[in-house]
């Protein structure tokens, strides 16, 4: 398989998807080994974070979401668990369910629980979403603005 983004810096959105009970989402990927994680994928060119963490999480989980919040911005350079080599800049993002009914996206995903968060950190979490989850029970919430200008989107498609 070739890797499309070898030698390049990958933006990753993904979703902390926290039900009506405070129970979060998380999920296993094929990509991950046996680690739990939050549902997310890349931020395309000329997307939002918040649009691209609301779109990968309704993707692969089938949920209707409202993004609310940024809780963790961090980096992970070439992680053992990640089935290849990576430097992924992530950004998670607390969502709000819509609906109810999960319908996973099985080329990317091959299960999920609903769990507290505090049960959730004696799980075995990739790194990034074990601080996620941490800042999540702290209350954390990070800022972050995105600015589109549509005189260069509408050059950039000419």
């Amino acid at each position: 398989m070739v890797n499309k983004y070898k030698n390049t810096i990958e933006a990753v959105a993904s979703v902390l998807v926290v039900n009506q009970e405070n129970k979060i989402l998380l999920i296993k990927s094929h990509k991950w080994g046996n680690y739990y994680l939050v549902p997310g994928g890349h931020i395309e060119i000329n997307e939002g974070i918040m649009n691209a963490a609301k779109r990968e999480g309704e993707e692969e989980t089938g949920l209707k979401l409202k993004p609310l919040y940024c809780v963790n911005i961090g980096e992970l350079i070439n992680d053992a668990s990640f089935y290849r080599e990576a430097h992924l800049i992530y950004f998670h993002i607390v969502c709000e369910p819509l609906s109810e009914k999960i319908n996973l996206q099985k080329d990317e995903l091959r299960e999920f629980i609903w769990i507290d968060p505090r049960e959730a950190l004696k799980l075995n979490l990739t790194r990034g979403v074990k601080q996620t989850i941490k800042n999540f029970i702290n209350g954390v919430r990070i800022n972050i603005t995105s600015h589109t200008s549509k005189k260069w989107l509408s050059t950039a498609r000419k």
